[in-house]
């Protein structure tokens, strides 16, 4: 922040920053008023993000509680370092998080910042630790009713695109009350006044073209007093050190090794210095107090004064820090693990390390665990069995935190080891951990060829919960390459190990892999009956990925039968179970499911809206990339609008996978496409190449919409396999039929395929209303290129009361906003029309969009303007 200098810089006020003042005014008012905010504080390094954020404590002091947390890049990054520091009362809550779990700890946070008018600053997250960041994430999507503002600052260049925390203001992007905020340079004008406040001859154009008007490099500048201007923000900040005595720089050198902030005594005792020595760095302004540490104006003049240090100074600093740790019977493992390493101090560096790694861990903060064990990893000459250990650990951090490369490779370096060692148990568990990573990476062979190895290494020993991990993991891979048979049997001998040593684990798991086979295939009560049994045990057990697993499963069996209510129910109590406790990735996946239940609902924008959001997340999975590229591909090319790119990076990703479950809708897709842009010569050869998969893997719905696209390509084909009933329909060409049972399950692009081949032009042209009212104009056009290619004469477009609809309300929504005319509540709605509530509440959304009003009332009767019938 640009400062205009009192009492040779020791106090300033702000310049250049009215609009940035005003705004942090409304939001602590709103803070106040209950509506909760969270500012993510954006700009480069130096440019006055801290300045601004003391000047909006300054304001917000005397009418709200002040919290102040700060990260660092010293060290890995201490876990809920930054919260604990703001709200140190956490602390008895992570003491035990490993029992009591990481919910308890988001619990307690929001329960404590509601208490009281609170602000809540957390200085340099680009730097903070996973955890901390799941908190902020997790507080930012509950902001309403709470009197908290959150101010985060972070620098623009340590954010690359698949930083953590670009991630979580992605996830927030749409969140209400979250806001960003962006700091720019100082002007030449702003420039100006801090150089004539200072009462110097620079030219104030030059010192903004050499600082580009970062306010730290200008106020570095003129304290410094030069008549010339430094060439770098580095010259400036050693040009105003070097006027320090030898003492009080050897001060500053062991403050920039021990870290942005350090408290005024350890720096006394590890430098051996006199007090006068750090007065002196005071008084010139080179540190500063705050809240009783010692800390730099800037991380940057920190890193320029470390900078200047030889190894042998620094490893001096981190023997006495280290010292003065263990004399003091200190417990921060992270901290001593620091200092250890600096001074090659490698037993001390191992057993600390591993203890700040598991505690990391424990609070969630899996990016600085695995941190942790890479550095204890690099301790020379370790002994085989403990660095088979570690990287076993770091294996795992990595997963859990989607490093997936890094995991595999420290997996197989753990599985040689073990294998060197002859320790069968260890290394069958590593292979059945080298299945599943290979299996993310869409490694499908190498994932089978480890399930195999894992339990040939592991059946010799008998039964145990690696033995029956084993069969179930074998059992999934079966489940999601579509073998039903494989599937069960593996099941079964799992479920059996299970039974005979008592494991819940194993039985949850195993559970859903046979449910789910069971279900794909024939829909039976008894395997919807066991993914339930799995997700109810689950829950009891607070199993949080198992349960976001069984969710996901009931969902998108569901949604493949075209249940769609039902699909609706599941995946949107799966996505709010999985949102609350920031299993994102499950949700993601979720969620591309939820974006196809919108598309066969017609709900074509909410489809693309809530595709393009998935496909926006750097970090997305690829089995997550598939489900949302695919919609956004479909619903494109119904609506004529670009669709070439995410079908292709679809189609990719899911060859890569070698899955039925990903392949067949892929191919479903194109062929898809194929027909609606006119290429039908190309879906034969489409349904062609994955008919045996079908098949054999397939399930009867799959089955049945590959061969009407068939169809529609003008290639019979006859069914090798059963085919669910309503596409049995189609292929006979029972067109009233088909139309009524697509009416039932909600599906109106369905209904207008069927009217569309039906040689009536009545139910031609209804077909036509239904297709405008999607807004889909692509498939208007293919239905009478196939009506003109089968000599059906062509139905002309709607007439002009159903063009009147210009807001392109789907009849779905069109049925809904009669019974909102009729007054019906959401609840009342929803009993009528076999719908939930919440299901209600996204057409009422959809349908306020659509007319662009803000109120029921009002959008009843902006229909009855545009003529839209609302009679029920």
């Amino acid at each position: 922040m640009g400062s205009l200098p009192r009492s040779r810089f020791n106090e300033s006020v702000l310049v250049e920053r009215e609009r940035e003042t005003a705004e942090f005014d409304r939001l602590i008012r709103d803070a106040l008023e209950g509506h909760g905010r969270l500012v993510f504080l954006g700009g480069e390094a130096g440019v006055g993000k801290s300045s601004l954020v003391r000047d909006v404590i300054e304001t917000a002091r005397g009418r709200s509680t002040v919290r102040c947390g700060y990260a660092d890049d010293v060290t890995t990054a201490a876990a809920l370092g930054a919260l604990l520091e703001a709200a140190p009362e956490l602390a008895r809550v992570t003491d035990d998080i490993a029992a009591r779990g990481k919910l308890s700890l988001f619990h307690a946070a929001r329960e404590l910042l509601a208490r009281e008018p609170t602000l809540l600053v957390l200085e340099d997250v680009h730097w903070a630790d996973e955890a901390t960041l799941d908190v902020v994430r997790y507080l930012g999507r509950r902001l309403e009713g709470m009197p908290l503002l959150v101010v985060a600052t972070y620098r623009h260049e340590d954010v690359p695109p698949r930083h953590r925390l670009a991630v979580v203001m992605g996830d927030l992007a749409a969140a209400a009350g979250v806001v960003r905020m962006d700091l720019t340079p100082l002007s030449t004008a702003g420039v100006a006044r801090l150089v004539e406040a200072a009462e110097l001859t620079i030219d104030p154009t030059d010192l903004h073209g050499r600082t580009g008007g970062n306010p730290f490099f200008v106020t570095e500048v003129l304290a410094a007093g030069a008549a010339t201007v430094p060439t770098t923000v580095r010259d400036a900040v050693l040009a105003r050190s070097s006027r320090l005595t030898p003492a009080a720089q050897h001060v500053l050198a062991g403050a920039a090794v021990l870290g942005t902030r350090v408290d005024p005594r350890t720096l006394a005792l590890v430098v051996g210095e006199p007090e006068s020595a750090l007065d002196e760095c005071i008084a010139h302004g080179v540190l500063v107090v705050e809240n009783d540490e010692c800390a730099f104006r800037h991380e940057l003049a920190r890193l320029a004064v470390l900078e200047t240090l030889s190894g042998s100074e620094r490893s001096a600093v981190h023997r006495a820090a280290l010292h003065e740790l263990l004399a003091g019977g200190s417990t921060d493992a992270r901290a001593i693990a620091y200092h250890a390493a600096g001074c090659a101090e490698w037993e001390v560096l191992l057993r600390h390390a591993r203890i700040a790694a598991r505690r990391a861990a424990d609070l969630g903060a899996h990016h600085e665990s695995a941190a942790q064990y890479r550095m204890a990893l690099r301790v020379p000459h370790l002994a085989l069995r403990e660095r088979a250990e570690l990287a076993d650990a770091l294996a795992y951090e990595c997963y859990l935190t989607d490093q997936l490369p890094e995991a595999l490779a420290a997996m197989r370096q753990a599985a040689d080891a073990y294998e060197v060692a002859d320790d069968a148990a260890a290394l069958g568990a590593a292979q059945r951990r080298l299945s599943r990573l290979t299996w993310f990476l869409g490694q499908n062979v190498d994932s089978e060829r480890y399930a195999e190895k894992a339990i040939a290494a592991l059946e010799p020993l008998g039964d145990g919960h690696e033995l029956g991990m084993a069969y179930s993991n074998m059992s999934q891979l079966m489940m999601l390459a579509g073998n039903t048979a494989a599937t069960t049997d593996w099941g079964r001998r799992a479920l059996a190990v299970a039974a005979r040593i008592g494991d819940r684990e194993i039985e949850i798991h195993a559970l859903n892999n046979v449910g789910t086979a069971t279900c794909e295939q024939a829909g039976d009560a008894e395997g919807l009956r066991m993914i339930q049994q799995s997700l109810a045990l689950a829950l009891e057990a607070d199993a949080h990925e198992h349960a976001a697993r069984a969710f996901t499963n009931l969902g998108s069996v569901a949604t493949r039968r075209w249940r769609l209510a039902e699909a609706e129910e599941r995946l949107d109590a799966g996505i709010a179970y999985c949102d609350d406790r920031d299993l994102d990735s499950w949700s993601r996946y979720m969620s591309g499911w939820r974006a196809i239940v919108f598309a066969e609902r017609g709900d074509y924008d909410e489809a693309l809206a809530l595709s393009a959001r998935i496909l926006g997340h750097a970090d997305l999975a690829p089995i997550s990339r598939i489900q949302a590229a695919l919609v956004l591909a479909r619903v494109s090319a119904r609506r004529q609008l670009d669709h070439d790119a995410p079908l292709a990076e679809a189609t990719e990703l899911a060859a890569e996978t070698g899955e039925s479950q990903r392949m067949l809708p892929a191919t479903i897709a194109r062929a898809e496409v194929a027909w609606l842009t006119g290429d039908t010569g190309a879906v034969g050869e489409l349904v062609t190449s994955v008919l045996p998969m079908a098949a054999t893997r397939g399930n009867p719905w799959q089955l049945g919409e590959l061969l009407w696209w068939a169809e529609l390509g003008g290639v019979h084909v006859e069914p090798p396999a059963q085919v669910a009933p309503v596409f049995e329909l189609m292929l006979a060409g029972v067109w009233d039929e088909a139309a009524e049972a697509w009416r039932e399950l909600g599906c109106p692009l369905w209904v207008a395929l069927a009217k569309g081949c039906d040689p009536d032009l009545r139910r031609a042209r209804e077909s036509l209303i239904i297709v405008s009212s999607l807004g889909a104009p692509g498939v208007a056009a293919a239905i009478a290129r196939t009506r003109f290619e089968r000599n059906l004469a062509v139905a002309r477009g709607p007439r002009t009361a159903t063009r009147r609809n210009a807001a392109l309300l789907t009849p779905r929504e069109v049925e809904v906003l009669a019974l909102v005319a009729r007054g019906l509540t959401n609840a009342e709605i929803g009993r009528r029309l076999f719908l939930s509530t919440k299901t209600v509440g996204h057409h009422i959304s959809s349908i306020l969009r659509k007319l662009g009003e803000p109120s029921r009332g009002r959008a009843v009767a902006a229909a009855r303007e545009q003529g839209i019938g609302l009679e029920t």
